[in-house]
């Protein structure tokens, strides 16, 4: 009886530590969890490792790892990870639709595809991998299917924020711009905190003096509670419409005070994007730029447009890509991915000499591997186009990649192309953007790089300036279609009706007749930049 009741209370005794042990680790998970959302991302990385040493399968924290790690930009290290989630369960929807995301991440399209497919076929209805799926397709130029998708994600919950939100810019791409307001609000009545969605409006909305959401949106920013994320959305958006009212004071106080605050968040340096001009005119300095690499199974043509960021890249894109023997791609990160991967080494930048035969086996995989990835698109068009404004870093790369490219630097007079950026919020690659000296100091560089290329391949560059093609648009339009071996063709003056999407900041100009007031806009704001203006008049 006494040997009995001890059994008992040994069982009850055990139960009750590993109960306890459950919660603390239960515990811990949470507060890694609360740190994820923070973005601690590395701390997570550290305390992660050493819960897996006691729970070595866990699903919940090995996906906090490799989420972790994608988020931090490694998604080799994510892959891995989220490959090893899978291994210990192979129809994990979780695990397998973090590992397709980061393949749709590193462009490896079809492997996400599959993945996402899978998934549906194990749970059709997983909500989480119809709205990845529907953002690949959307990735893709495939603006219906992205819509299917993201409708069907709606019926099976209607108060996802996230869903509304991205169908939203889709249909703000598209210039559906009626259709994208009633999924923002949408998102705003689920979380009036997410002020992301003020500056998407504010893209598209002309404000006058008792607009609502002009109202709205000044009564939110009172709130002394507001993330710096949200102070940096609502400054933005209320500068732009007090743009709308020519009030130009309040819009610069707004917008500035919107850049002091990103600024401080970013922390950007300017010495590694110094190092790189450097290295890339050492590098290419003696280059003879022969035509040696071979096309071969390719017959598209490629236009790169490049340029200063809102200097007119869309414009001219749009432009071209109504056309109807041009496919507009968009805003390709896939040359850089490739320079990156093949050319970078501990962040630094080393070229070898292309023009060597010895690397003429690396130089055709990297441009047959570009080849690949545009075939995505499924475009029937003999020319494709590839507007990533910063590619103009890249142009030595492109003669050797694809002799036969044609590049379209887009210019802007410079006051009115920095104020344009100084008034928007970008992705973290232009986080020089949101502080004055860094903005002149990139320009300057950038102005420097471009009389370089420009010296070494005279003939492979066109600049188009978009002072010109505003004032004098046949003719210029004539001159960029010669440039690009086109014939004239009457949409190309339409440009504002093809229905294709522009998924920059440039959604609704682009869309819209040509017009002048965007020429000399900087000498609304000439005042509150005094300094900026000087040094660019000095260049």
């Amino acid at each position: 009886m006494v040997l009995r009741q001890f059994l008992i209370l040994k069982k009850i005794i055990k139960f009750k530590y590993m109960d306890n042990k459950f919660k603390n680790f239960k515990l811990k998970v949470e507060k890694l969890s609360n740190h994820f959302n923070a973005k601690n991302y590395k701390f997570v990385i550290q305390q992660v490792n050493i819960l897996l040493k006691k729970q070595p399968n866990n699903q919940f924290i090995l996906n906090l790892l490799g989420s972790s790690y994608h988020r931090l930009g490694d998604l080799n290290t994510a892959k891995k990870v989220f490959s090893r989630a899978i291994a210990v369960d192979n129809n994990s929807c979780a695990a397998l639709n973090n590992l397709a995301n980061v393949y749709k991440d590193l462009n490896e399209n079809k492997l996400a595809e599959e993945l996402y497919i899978k998934i549906l076929k194990i749970n059709p209805n997983y909500i989480n991998t119809i709205n990845n799926y529907a953002g690949l397709n959307y990735k893709l130029n495939k603006y219906e299917d992205a819509i299917h998708y993201y409708k069907k994600a709606l019926t099976i919950n209607n108060k996802d924020a996230l869903v509304h939100y991205n169908i939203a810019l889709v249909y703000q791409s598209l210039g559906s711009f009626k259709e994208a307001l009633l999924h923002y609000k949408e998102v705003l009545k689920i979380n009036p905190n997410m002020n992301i969605i003020d500056r998407l409006m504010s893209r598209f909305i002309k404000y006058n003096e008792d607009d609502s959401h002009l109202k709205e949106m000044l009564q939110k920013i009172k709130n002394e509670k507001l993330n710096n994320d949200s102070k940096i959305n609502l400054n933005f958006a209320i500068g732009k419409a007090y743009e709308d009212l020519s009030d130009y004071k309040k819009s610069f106080f707004y917008i500035d005070e919107g850049n002091k605050i990103k600024s401080k968040i970013s922390n950007h340096d300017m010495r590694p994007f110094d190092k790189l001009l450097r290295g890339l005119k050492e590098s290419f300095e003696n280059y003879a730029f022969n035509n040696n690499v071979s096309n071969k199974n390719f017959n598209k043509k490629i236009i790169f447009i490049v340029g200063m960021p809102r200097s007119g890249t869309s414009l001219i894109e749009q432009i071209i890509s109504s056309h109807p023997d041009v496919y507009g791609s968009g805003e390709l990160d896939y040359l850089e991915r490739l320079i990156v991967n093949n050319f970078y080494t501990n962040n630094e930048l080393k070229i070898p000499n292309l023009e060597n035969e010895d690397n003429q086996e690396l130089v055709e995989k990297i441009s047959s591997k570009y080849r690949e990835l545009i075939e995505d698109f499924n475009s029937n068009q003999k020319n494709i186009t590839d507007k990533a404004p910063l590619n103009f870093r890249w142009i030595g790369f492109i003669k050797i990649l694809f002799p036969n490219a044609k590049i379209i630097h887009s210019v802007r007079d410079p006051k009115d192309n920095c104020l344009s950026l100084y008034k928007n919020i970008f992705d973290d690659s232009l986080n020089w953007t949101y502080d004055k000296s860094h903005l002149f100091h990139y320009y300057k560089n950038y102005v420097d790089l471009m009389n370089f290329w420009k010296k070494k391949l005279p003939d492979f560059i066109y600049d188009c300036k978009y002072e010109d093609l505003i004032g004098n648009s046949k003719i210029e339009i004539e001159k960029l279609l010669t440039f690009c071996d086109l014939d004239w063709h009457d949409n190309c003056l339409k440009f504002y009706d093809t229905k294709r999407a522009i998924k920059t900041v440039s959604v609704a100009q682009a869309r819209q007749p040509l017009y002048k007031s965007s020429i000399s806009s900087s000498k609304k704001f000439e005042p509150f930049l005094a300094d900026l203006f000087n040094n660019l008049d000095n260049l």
